[in-house]
């Protein structure tokens, strides 16, 4: 059996492999996404079908904008909810603050009402919760 001829220098194919910046560079031609300042720009496709029909450029236009529309009242919508939330949130907090306030004053004068008698008072009236 026969070895088969080599056809490529180690250079070569180590420089297909990693494919040399200089190379591809070369080979890629012009760079679209250099900036607007750059001349001899190459369009897009994209960009040929827009300049060759103005009504479709109109229309993407008009899409961007009611695009834009709809995200500004879907962010609106958004901060009205929020808003709507925290003062839920706050009123449910005043109205929990208040019920612990009336059952302080409720246990404030319970307490009182209890600790009048003496203690053969408290037995007598089967007050033996705070006894022990």
């Amino acid at each position: 059996m026969t070895r088969k001829k080599k056809s490529r220098s180690l250079k070569r194919i180590h420089g297909v492999k990693t494919g040399a910046i200089q190379k591809l560079k070369r080979e890629a031609g012009h760079d679209r996404q250099t900036g607007k300042r750059v001349k001899n720009t190459t369009k897009s496709v994209f960009q040929k079908f827009l300049d060759e029909n103005p009504e479709a450029k109109k229309d993407l236009i008009k899409d961007q904008q009611t695009a834009a529309h709809k995200s500004a009242m879907n962010d609106q919508e958004k901060a009205n909810k929020a808003q709507a939330k925290a003062a839920e949130l706050e009123e449910k907090a005043q109205r929990r603050a208040a019920k612990l306030k009336q059952k302080l004053e409720e246990k404030e004068q319970g307490s009182g009402e209890q600790n009048d008698g003496d203690l053969l008072d408290r037995l007598d009236q089967n007050f033996l919760d705070d006894i022990y």
